[in-house]
């Protein structure tokens, strides 16, 4: 491949020659640390959630029970939890 190039370039001395490998190398070695360099880091912002009032706890605890999704012995343990 080089000797073709060579070929193309026609007379090219030993300094010109020197000149384009480093260029190539230069280039082979900045693509190659693009691939390599560490990823920026994501960053993930979480809006606060409003805090959620002892009422408000108490009727999804009830909306649970009602669902089916927690037993009322389930439901007293959460709400004695929630009422200390």
């Amino acid at each position: 491949m080089l000797l073709t190039l060579l070929l193309f370039l026609g007379d090219i001395g030993g300094t010109e020659l020197l000149i384009i490998l480093l260029l190539l190398l230069a280039l082979i070695l900045s693509a190659i640390w693009r691939l390599l360099r560490p990823a920026k880091p994501t960053v993930i912002v979480q809006q606060p959630s409003p805090p959620m009032s002892v009422a408000d706890e108490l009727l999804k605890l009830q909306q649970l029970r009602e669902q089916g999704v927690l037993t009322t012995q389930e439901f007293e343990e959460q709400k004695r939890r929630l009422l200390r």
